[in-house]
Parts: structure tokens; C-alpha cells; sequence
């Protein structure tokens, strides 16, 4: 007897909680731990009805014009002779048409089987129920047959028939191994080779994983030598190529020959995928015969025989095809070609649910980049934020393997000038954009039609546009797919997506995806154009408004840099200044003001060329009182912070002014620091009257450095921790020219995305 911890729980909970593949191996375990014997068609219906989680059930046997009940479970012997005797050839009964026809039944409810089977309506219980009738094949012929039924009205999903099917395979060699003299013996090992394959199979999660499992315990499994398993390329529906893997008995230079296959009589492989069918070669004589390119490989891989057999998913379309062989010739009876095809219906059950995991992987990930690139197309202000966007980490969207953002000229319409393409080649991107416009391609039709355009294939690219399939094959791509990118009646530019093998487009969710795609990436780049001219209007006068260049002083050597925020968080109104004094003095000038854009830009220049105007009768503290005045008296006011710092060589002193400003940096010959902070008033703006004013000395070969808070300021730290970086960066700077020091304190202070205020910094070296 089975080991009880073996046996599956009756009732819906196996069904429920444990996959197919635990199920079988349950049920395989199950019978290798029990003796073939009196008692085996009761295990059998015992243990088919717990796995499929049904009601009840039978199983059948054909003696010569009857079907005889063998064993039940769920009904009393007054159940079963009612039905009458079980004749072959009576098509009126589920169990007699089944086993005449070969052909299972599934009923999915009480009014479905009494439509069917007349005859049932006064046989069956009066509640709801469901049946389903499976032929147990032996020997090629439906000798058996397995009836489960269940309380409710059940469906059948493909899901629910493929189980039921391998289920009933199991149990057709369990039955065969019974009826069989000695099979106790010999045959057993069998269904022990069976299990141990499905409980590999259970723990393969990819394809490419239950793929290797049947190459190297399948075998076994179907008690032959050796095992391989070709996946097929199924891209667009046309498949052309599959991939094989091998025994790692196999000879390696053998198998290397092989890895790749195609879909054509050259191999048996390539026969069964390529016709649905089987091909059985029961010796080297065969081989040779129907496949003499292949005799040799054979020979020199101590093999005489060979099946091969295709492996079907869901609608039956082929998705695989699997190998067995032996070393010595075989007659291949039907009870040896119906283990084999137990085995083949493990791997493509096995097969099937892997790609079709795989597949809900990768459009679950699709899904999710997808939108990713929505949000961040949405937050995009200018061309280059669109385009990082569109290629997240420098990935083309929508699965795809390559991508060209292209739009169009302003200025030369009938040109699309790329903006960003990643995933082709130098040479063939080059190619692409060197096609003149009069050449027809996937994306000037999208451009012009404003349609979209489908390529699933490599020969309709030839077929649509040849001169443009010269070029764009060299890319290694076989499917194209073209966006227009068109936002308030304007043609924008296209997105073109490349795929590596043929790709099918199918005309639900992946059109209204990329529709939307491309819907989200014209309003981006429309949002982006605006933004990008009005961007270049502020920058162009917020640069007229800096100074081309500094004055040139004996005593002090001067640098200073601009730099702007990314451009989704406008321009500011930082700036620097420097004006030569009477006596051999020179003022520094750096300030800020609140707010961005093009009103902060021209508030900006207007306050610096009040200070400019201001700076040779005021010091420090007086200019910044005087901005004040300045900053009251226009229109709507303003708010400003500023540092003043007023050089004397000749006395080596330095006196500064601070209002609401981040301190000056000052550092002697020995490379000490000292933060200048002590002279700090209110901002500009707010009449303070009375700035407190600071004067330091300093040695000669000392630095200077003054700067806005966009250089220590970050949303996910605290200032006290820029202030602490940009002086380690300073103490730490070689003795450099002040440009170049202002260049190094903006490489290590400043982060390098996510900018989101400008900055202005003013370097002075003092003699």
C-alpha cells in the first residue's frame, strides 16, 4: 500500500492549493509505492478523483463488445447499474461513446449532458453536476476509459483539459502495467522514471529550465538513451528556426552542430514542428534512408533509433518538439510509442505554462516601464528630459530592442533629425539618417500619413519599402514599428521601434499601448518645444545681464561660473559681479533673487546695475541699505540675498556684508578655512536700515570664494552638510587658476541630475 503521506486529500483543497504538476507527481508517487496488483484500479480511481479534485468517478475497461466497470468511488452499485450494460458502440452513454470513439467528453453541467445524452436525464442525481470522460489509450487503441465527475456546474478551461489529459496518461500506463504479465517487475521503474520527471518539471520556472529538464531526465523517462527538445522561434507566427538543447551526453562537437535547427525536413526535429506529426526511425537503416545527412552524427553518437514528436500549447499550436533514442533498434510497439507520448505531453504541459508565465512576466514589466515613462514623460520640461524619459536607463520602451526619437525640422519639414536613438549600431544609424527623403520608409509614411506602421516581419519590410530594407537589415532587427508623434494638428515627429525577431502587433491592447505611447510622447515634446524657447529667450537675457568678463586687478586674480537648474525648474536670478574701486579696491558682488524665470532674470540685471551704479561711493552695508530702497520702489517689490565684499590689497584687509546670504569662504596660504558669517543682516527687500558690516585680514596668497545656496543646498540633506562638502572640496583643491577652481568646487558640491536651483560662484585669489 502507498505511503498515507502520499496520498492526495480528497475533496477541491489539492485542486485548489497545489499546481498541476504537484497533483500528478502526487499521484505518480502514489503508484511507484504500490505493488501492481488486485487492488490497483481502486487506487487508481481513488487517486485520480483526489488530484482533479472531483466528486467521484470510474474507470472502465473494454472486454470484447462491453465496457466493464473496473472500479468507482463516489457512487453505489444501484448508481452504476442503472446506466444498463455499457455497450461498445453505443453513442448514447458518455462511457460507451468515449470508449467506441476515442474521443473524451466534457459536460459542463446537468442540462449540457442531458442535451448530449439523452438517455442521462433519468439516470443522473438530481443536483447539479459535471462530467468529464477521458479514453485511456494502450497499445494505440482507447481500451480503458477514466469518468470523473463534479458537484456544481463546472467550466473546463484549456487549463482544467490539459491536466485532466496528462492525468489520464498517467493512469493509462498505471492500467496497462496492470493488465500486463510481470509488469510488476519491469514496468514499474517506469512510473518511478515519471515522477522523478515531474517533480523536475515542477521546480523549472522558465522555459529555457524545463527545456534542460527534459533533455536530461527524459530519457529515462520513456526509457530510451537519450533526449533533446527544440523550442521553436515562434515570433511572428511564422516560425522560422529552433533552438535545441541537448543530453550533456551528447558529443560536443555534435551538439554544437545542432543548437540551431530549421523548420524543415532536414531533421526530425525540424519535420515534427514543421507538420504537427511524429517520426519514428527504428534503425540506422531508417535513419540513413529518410535522413542521410544525419547518419554519421548518429552513428558517432553510439545511437541506432529515434523518435521525435511535436509538443503542443494552447489552441494546439506547435510549440516544441522532443527527441528520444536509443543504442539499439527498436520495433516501436504502440504500448512503447504510447510511453513516449506520455513523456511528450509532461514537456509541452510543462513547456506551455513556462512561456506562458514567462510572457505574463514580461508584459507585467512592460506594463510597469511603461508607466514609469508616462509619469516621467509627464514631469518632462524640455527635449532632452523627453528623451531620457522615452529611454529609461537606456532601454527602448515597449519591449523593444532599439528606438529612434526623431523630430521634425522647423525649418525643413520634409527632414526628421534625431534626437536620441539607442540600441543600432554607429554605422547603420548613420546609414538610416543618410537615406535621402525621396526613399520610402516606415517612418517619413508615418510622418506624412499620420498613421501608424506595423512591420511584424523582415519580408514586409522588403515588400513596403526595399530601398529602405537594404539598410535598415543591416541593423540586425527584423520587425519595425513607427509612432507619429502629432499634438494639436502638428506633425511633431515619429518614435520607431526595432525588434530583434519577428513581432507580432496584435489589434487590442498592444495597438491601444502604443497609441497612448505615442500620445504621451507628442505632448511631451509639445510641451517641450515651448519650454525649450522660452527657456532660451530667459537664458539669452539672463547671460546679456551677467558680465562678459572680469576686470582685471594686479593684486587679484578673479573666476566665476553660472550654472543653471535642469531646465523643468526654470531659470533663476542668481548672479555674480565685480567692480574696480578708487585706491586700488575692488568689490565683489554675488546675490540672488527669489523666484525664476524671466521676471526673476530682469529683476536680476536690474539689481545689478544698480549696484554697479552704487558701488564706488558705497561700502558693503551701505550698498546693501541702498538696494533696499532700490528693491521698495518698484512695482510689485522684491526679495533678494546678496554678499558685498570690498578688497584692499595695499591694506590686506577684506570687508564684507551679509544680507539673509549664505557666508563667504575665506582661505589662508596653509590652507585653513574661516567662514565669514559674522556680518549678517535681513534680505534686501525688507528695509532693515543699519546692516552690520565686517572687516578680516588676510595673507597674502589667500582665497576668496563666494557663491549663492544653490551650491550647498539639497532636498534630501540638511545645508550644514553642503557647507561641510564644499569645504572639504575648497581645503582640498589644488592651488589651481580661480576659473578652474570654480569649475572643481561645482564638480564636487553640485549633484549631477535633479538640479533644482542655479547657482553663481566668484573665486578671488589675493596677492
Amino acid at each position: 500500500m502507498p505511503d498515507p503521506g502520499d496520498q492526495p486529500v480528497p475533496g477541491p483543497k489539492i485542486a485548489d492549493v497545489l499546481s498541476a504538476q504537484g497533483r500528478l507527481r502526487l499521484v505518480l508517487r502514489a503508484f511507484a509505492a504500490a505493488p501492481v496488483g488486485a487492488g490497483t484500479p481502486q487506487l487508481l480511481i481513488s487517486q485520480a478523483v483526489a488530484a482533479a479534485g472531483s466528486s467521484g468517478g470510474v474507470v472502465c475497461e473494454v472486454r470484447g463488445d462491453h465496457v466493464v466497470i473496473l472500479a468507482s468511488e463516489g457512487s453505489t452499485p444501484d448508481q452504476q447499474s442503472a446506466c444498463g450494460p455499457l455497450i461498445m458502440g453505443d453513442l448514447s452513454l458518455p462511457l460507451s461513446y468515449a470508449a467506441t470513439t476515442g474521443q473524451p467528453v466534457w459536460l459542463v453541467s446537468q442540462a449540457d449532458a442531458v442535451d448530449r445524452f439523452p438517455r442521462t436525464g433519468g439516470l443522473v442525481p438530481g443536483s447539479e453536476r459535471a462530467y468529464a470522460v477521458l479514453p485511456l489509450r494502450a497499445s494505440g487503441q482507447p481500451l480503458r476509459v477514466l469518468g470523473v465527475s463534479f458537484a456544481g456546474r463546472h467550466e473546463f478551461t484549456e487549463a482544467d483539459r490539459d491536466f485532466l489529459l496528462a492525468l489520464a496518461d498517467i493512469c493509462a500506463i498505471r492500467l496497462q502495467q496492470w493488465g500486463e504479465s510481470g509488469a510488476s517487475g519491469g514496468r514499474a521503474a517506469s512510473t518511478v522514471q515519471l515522477g522523478h520527471l515531474v517533480q523536475a518539471l515542477s521546480r523549472a520556472g522558465t522555459a529555457d529550465e524545463v527545456a534542460r529538464v527534459i533533455a536530461e531526465a527524459g530519457a529515462m523517462a520513456a526509457g530510451a538513451e537519450f533526449a533533446n527538445i527544440a523550442v521553436a522561434h515562434l515570433g511572428a507566427g511564422r516560425p522560422a528556426t529552433a533552438n535545441v538543447y541537448h543530453a550533456s551526453s551528447l558529443a560536443q562537437d555534435v551538439a554544437q552542430r545542432y543548437m540551431v535547427i530549421p523548420l524543415d525536413e532536414s531533421t526530425p526535429l525540424g519535420t515534427v514542428l514543421g507538420s504537427g506529426g511524429e517520426v519514428w526511425l527504428r534503425s540506422l537503416s531508417d535513419i540513413g534512408t529518410r535522413y542521410p545527412s544525419l547518419l554519421g552524427d548518429t552513428v558517432a553518437a553510439g545511437l541506432a533509433s529515434t523518435a521525435s514528436l511535436a509538443l503542443f500549447g494552447r489552441g494546439r499550436r506547435v510549440i516544441g518538439a522532443m527527441g528520444v533514442a536509443w543504442a539499439q533498434a527498436q520495433a516501436f510497439t504502440d504500448a512503447q510509442k504510447d510511453e513516449v507520448r506520455v513523456v511528450a505531453r509532461l514537456a509541452a504541459d510543462a513547456l506551455g505554462r513556462a512561456q506562458m508565465l514567462e510572457a505574463e512576466r514580461a508584459a507585467r514589466e512592460r506594463t510597469e516601464r511603461l508607466q514609469r515613462t508616462m509619469t516621467a514623460l509627464v514631469a518632462s520640461a524640455s527635449l532632452a528630459e523627453v528623451a531620457a524619459a522615452v529611454f529609461q536607463h537606456g532601454l527602448p520602451p515597449f519591449g523593444a530592442s532599439a528606438a529612434r526619437l526623431a523630430l521634425v525640422d522647423q525649418q525643413q519639414p520634409e527632414l526628421l533629425v534625431t534626437l536620441n536613438a539607442v540600441g543600432f549600431p554607429e554605422s547603420a544609424a548613420a546609414e538610416w539618417d543618410e537615406l535621402p527623403v525621396s526613399v520610402p520608409s516606415p517612418w517619413r509614411e508615418a510622418a506624412a500619413t499620420s498613421a501608424t506602421v506595423y512591420l511584424p516581419a523582415p519580408e514586409d519590410l522588403a515588400a513596403k519599402y526595399p530601398d529602405a530594407h537594404k539598410v535598415l537589415i543591416r541593423s540586425g532587427q527584423q520587425a519595425w514599428v513607427a509612432l507619429p508623434l502629432r499634438s494639436s494638428g502638428r506633425m511633431l515627429g515619429v518614435l520607431t521601434l526595432a525588434f530583434p525577431e519577428p513581432h507580432p502587433i496584435d489589434d487590442g491592447p498592444d495597438r491601444i499601448i502604443l497609441t497612448a505611447l505615442g500620445s504621451a510622447v507628442a505632448d511631451a515634446v509639445s510641451r517641450a518645444i515651448q519650454h525649450d524657447t522660452d527657456r532660451d529667450l530667459v537664458m539669452s537675457v539672463q547671460r546679456s545681464l551677467l558680465p562678459a568678463t572680469l576686470p582685471e586687478h594686479p593684486k587679484v586674480r578673479l573666476g566665476a561660473r553660472y550654472m543653471p537648474a535642469e531646465a523643468r525648474y526654470g531659470i533663476g536670478g542668481d548672479w555674480y559681479d565685480a567692480v574696480l574701486l578708487p585706491g586700488g579696491r575692488i568689490l565683489l558682488l554675488v546675490g540672488d533673487v527669489a523666484g525664476h524665470g524671466l521676471k526673476a532674470a530682469i529683476t536680476m540685471g536690474q539689481m545689478r546695475s544698480a549696484a554697479r551704479a552704487l558701488a564706488p561711493t558705497h561700502g558693503p552695508a551701505a550698498l546693501l541699505d541702498a538696494l533696499d530702497q532700490f528693491a521698495g520702489t518698484g512695482p510689485d517689490g522684491l526679495a533678494a540675498t546678496a554678499a558685498v565684499a570690498v578688497i584692499d590689497p595695499a591694506e590686506r584687509t577684506l570687508r564684507y556684508s551679509l544680507a539673509g546670504h549664505p557666508p563667504l569662504l575665506l582661505r589662508d596660504p596653509g590652507g585653513t578655512l574661516a567662514m565669514l558669517g559674522e556680518a549678517r543682516g535681513p534680505l534686501i527687500g525688507f528695509g532693515a536700515g543699519d546692516r552690520p558690516e565686517q572687516v578680516v585680514t588676510f595673507l597674502p596668497g589667500s582665497c576668496l570664494v563666494l557663491f549663492t545656496d544653490g551650491l550647498v543646498e539639497r532636498r534630501d540633506e540638511t545645508i550644514d552638510a553642503g557647507f561641510a562638502r564644499l569645504g572639504t572640496a575648497f581645503a582640498a583643491a589644488a592651488t589651481l587658476d580661480p576659473a578652474s577652481l570654480c569649475d572643481a568646487l561645482i564638480e564636487q558640491s553640485l549633484p549631477r541630475t535633479d538640479r533644482n536651483d542655479d547657482t553663481a560662484i566668484l573665486c578671488a585669489f589675493l596677492a
